[in-house]
């Protein structure tokens, strides 16, 4: 069914068990991705899937719904980059008996788009169009991010963070928790951030300066991924951060091998990337493709949101957890054992 606000609202807090799937689509991608990212909190478990890969197999995605887990809990399947070549798959996890709930991430879809009108018009499903960001909108959007975090913004600073992050909701999170970091604020003692405190953390970096140690994981070089967890740890990066940076690479090489398993060189899988793959890192993506077969970056997924869940629960023992799996996972794409 087509959601309102109120209903999205109550669904990313505590999803109703009879919702089989949930549709977030929009042309504001960042923010599509960060309301999924905020729903799929609930659940501790979570399998990602490639759009790509379900055109050849959809009812892989059926089957991944329909699974039962060894303790009983329900676990969260995610398809990022869907369309209306994903409809096959979503209409077999509305048809199937449900169990897992589905989240799937579509960028900007028409009125007639075949996936939404499936969707909508299923009472066992929800979708939304995830509204893009207006300029009064947001000191509101970087406010409700950072409650999470226990920071809000100062005069300006909403603003200032927000075109800074180039008004990707991703890494507007991740600077929010090294606000939260830096001023010592927590959810149960909130503090203000100035446009001071984000000159001081340098706010304005982006993913630079966790793209050595992405690049050292992803390219199998296990001594400068330990050198760069060294630098960041130095600088105070907080270790779930560094974390999700690499789930986006390895999200990107999941999408990218699909390409290739269907017939495409790895150069002309990267050349053909929507979005497109910024020139600098191509070569890099053309050779991890090689080192990562679909099979190991789906488990390199699977492990790197359970260490995601294991920060979340275990306090000071982060960075520990984060480097065992990182410098695990250069390891392993460096083909040693």
């Amino acid at each position: 069914m087509k959601a309102d606000r109120g209903r999205i609202a109550a669904a990313v807090q505590r999803l109703a068990p009879e919702i089989k799937l949930v549709l977030f689509h929009g042309y504001d991608d960042s923010a599509a991705r960060e309301l999924a990212d905020r729903l799929a909190r609930q659940f501790d478990g979570a399998e990602a899937f490639a759009a790509a890969t379900l055109d050849k197999d959809p009812q892989a995605l059926a089957a991944a719904a329909t699974s039962v887990s060894m303790f009983g809990d329900r676990t969260l399947i995610r398809v990022d980059g869907a369309g209306d070549d994903t409809l096959a798959a979503v209409d077999a996890v509305l048809a199937g008996p449900g169990g897992n709930p589905v989240i799937v991430v579509a960028g900007g879809l028409k009125k007639t788009s075949k996936l939404l009108t499936r969707v909508e018009g299923d009472a066992h499903a929800l979708a939304w169009q995830v509204p893009e960001a207006r300029a009064g909108d947001i000191p509101g959007v970087v406010t409700e991010a950072g409650a999470d975090f226990g920071v809000t913004p100062g005069r300006g600073a909403a603003r200032a963070l927000f075109e800074a992050c180039g008004a990707d909701r991703a890494v507007l999170r991740r600077e929010l928790e090294k606000l939260a970091l830096y001023i010592d604020a927590t959810p149960a003692e909130p503090k203000a951030f100035e446009l001071a405190d984000l000159a001081a953390v340098g706010a304005d970096l982006g993913d630079a300066e966790v793209g050595e140690l992405v690049a050292g994981v992803a390219g199998g070089d296990a001594a400068a991924t330990d050198l760069q967890l060294a630098r960041l740890a130095a600088q105070n990066v907080a270790a779930i951060v560094i974390v999700r940076a690499v789930q986006r690479r390895f999200f990107t090489l999941l999408d990218l091998r699909a390409a290739v398993d269907g017939g495409a060189s790895a150069r002309s899988a990267v050349e053909g990337a929507r979005p497109p793959v910024f020139w600098k890192e191509k070569d890099a993506l053309t050779a991890e493709l090689g080192k990562w077969r679909t099979p190991m970056v789906r488990a390199a997924l699977t492990r790197l949101l359970g260490v995601e869940r294991a920060i979340k629960r275990s306090g000071s023992a982060g960075e520990v957890l984060a480097a065992q799996a990182l410098l695990g996972l250069a390891t392993q794409a460096s083909g040693r054992r």
